[in-house]
């Protein structure tokens, strides 16, 4: 079981193996308000008696209890059928903190509990009525007076006008990155780091540090928070490069959101803080749909995975990373196989060879499905079937499915220019990539016309000397598609395959402001003299 208690709650991480003994000893050392996040598979709080017992101990403690319940639907009913808080998310119960609805509710139990301690059966029921109400509305102030003299746990929230206007101010960039520690069969080795470069930070206070995660959507826990560093403030900078784990998780496919929170140095937090006052700088791709007439309901951040993390068309083919992964890989494949044929043919007349690379070139080129349209019957392809499910190109017209890599990956592009969130620069990057995929096609569809000539041809034509010729042309047209090539007009460079997959990889940059909840964000601030309460304010 983890455990935080730094801040102004007990954080207690309920993990699969912890038993109900320990978890009970621990919450009764608690003098804070208790937050239990309890895992999917986590075994105890599983049976009713558990809650029965649990909520014994909370009226013994005083101690207020709230749930953090991502999934598991028994267990959210059993603590809601026994008066305790549920949050699907760290966020929702921020949230809930910040509109006051929690404070509501433990109001209400509480007022309801002292109200029917006290018997009124010997008064009229009209005179009780009148009796019952004005008893709820003293214990209401009797409650407020207690929590001013520290003898309960109180939320008085004020709001601040110049909060509601003041426009979050940018401090900075996050980037993911690719270690590029591939596998066939996962999206490993993909966004599996992160740079962060911030500037103008005002220092921590003392004895606090600046701690630096990555979140999940915000329909998700924060329980699975990636805790990236303590970040060092230089001069009002600070950089700091997270190099992954040691599975290279592909962290744009499970996180999308950047937090800073400021916390207590002399002990790291294991998840950030709910508590929005400890919040300084955030950032999040954003996820509400961009069209209403997009039968998908795409967002930025769907377009943006897709293109880098997963995408479900090549999911479902077996084809996991994203469209870029597998653009760049095959391009590639395209390499090497045509580069090689010249020094076969040259050296060992291997027209054989030269044939079979071809081909394998064609397979990549059209995709599976309608390479063998293009080929004799039963001709053997020679190539990795699962990874030749996806043409480079578009060759049988709009409707072809599975669309190529250049057609989906600029169908996304024109998504994430759609989006109002985009700015010009990104706009005009995507526009870019979008000429530097015209290009590629334009290359590459020399490339297919020269290998389908080789393919087709017999021995004795391959042996000819104007083979070399139709050879150089393919492997300059290969070269020019995967580096681009130097316009003898202009003698501007017009961008192929690497400068395309690079700027894509780029788009994965997060800007990241300082924090505000809702236009103010809540201050929960402990009572030194008793230290069960917890008064709030916005700030």
């Amino acid at each position: 079981m983890k455990r935080d208690d730094t801040g102004d709650f007990c954080v207690l991480y309920v993990e699969p193996n912890d038993e109900r003994a320990t978890l009970f000893n621990t919450i009764v050392e608690q003098k804070k308000p208790i937050v239990l996040m309890v895992a999917q598979q986590a075994q105890v709080l599983q049976r009713p008696e558990d809650f029965a017992a649990l909520k014994h101990m909370k009226r013994q403690l005083d101690v207020p209890i709230v749930f953090v319940i991502p999934r598991g639907e028994r267990v959210t009913m059993l603590a809601g059928r026994n008066g305790f808080p549920v949050y699907s998310s760290m966020e929702a119960l921020a949230n809930a903190l910040a509109t006051g609805q929690l404070v509501r509710q433990r109001q209400f139990n509480r007022t309801t509990t002292a109200t029917h301690s006290t018997p009124l059966a010997s008064e009229p029921k009209k005179e009780r009525t009148s009796i019952l109400s004005l008893r709820v509305v003293l214990i209401v102030l009797a409650c407020l007076t207690l929590a001013g003299a520290g003898l309960g746990s109180f939320l008085a929230i004020f709001y601040k006008p110049s909060d509601l206007v003041t426009a979050p101010r940018q401090v900075g960039h996050i980037y993911l990155l690719s270690s590029e520690q591939l596998s066939e069969n996962s999206n490993q080795g993909l966004n599996d780091q992160v740079q962060i470069d911030l500037s103008n930070l005002p220092p921590p206070a003392p004895h606090n540090n600046y701690y630096a995660w990555l979140l999940q959507d915000k329909s998700q826990s924060d329980s699975g928070a990636v805790f990236l560093g303590v970040l060092p403030v230089d001069r009002g900078s600070t950089h700091l490069f997270y190099p992954g784990d040691a599975q290279h998780t592909n962290l744009l496919a499970q996180y999308s959101r950047f937090l800073v929170t400021e916390e207590d140095a002399a002990i790291q937090p294991f998840t950030p803080s709910p508590d929005y006052s400890k919040w300084r700088f955030y950032g999040a791709f954003a996820q509400t749909p961009i069209s209403a007439t997009d039968p998908y309901h795409y967002s930025f951040l769907d377009h943006l995975r897709h293109l880098l993390a997963a995408d479900p068309t090549l999911d479902e083919l077996e084809l996991p990373g994203g469209l870029n992964n597998w653009f760049y890989r095959n391009m590639g494949k395209i390499i090497e196989w045509t580069t090689s044929t010249r020094e076969h043919w040259e050296e060992t007349s291997d027209v054989a060879f030269v044939r079979r690379q071809a081909i394998r070139t064609l397979a990549y080129l059209d995709g599976l499905s309608y390479v063998e349209k293009a080929l004799p019957p039963a001709t053997p392809l020679g190539v990795n079937q699962r990874l030749a499910r996806v043409g480079l190109l578009d060759v049988a017209g709009p409707n072809q499915g599975p669309p190529s890599y250049l057609v989906h990956i600029a169908h996304h592009l024109n998504g994430l220019m759609q989006a109002s969130n985009s700015d010009t620069a990104l706009r005009q990057q995507c526009a870019s990539i979008i000429d530097a995929l015209n290009n590629v096609r334009y290359w590459l569809n020399k490339v297919r016309d020269d290998a389908l000539q080789l393919a087709r041809m017999n021995d004795q034509q391959l042996h000819q000397s104007s083979t070399l010729s139709l050879l150089n042309d393919m492997i300059d047209d290969a070269n020019y598609a995967y580096v681009g090539q130097i316009d003898p007009t202009t003698g501007t460079m017009q961008q192929g395959v690497v400068w395309a997959h690079d700027h894509i990889q780029e788009l994965a940059t997060l800007d990241i402001f300082t924090f505000k909840a809702n236009g103010s964000s809540i201050q929960l601030i402990p009572n030194t003299k008793y230290p069960k309460v917890l008064f709030a304010q916005r700030s």
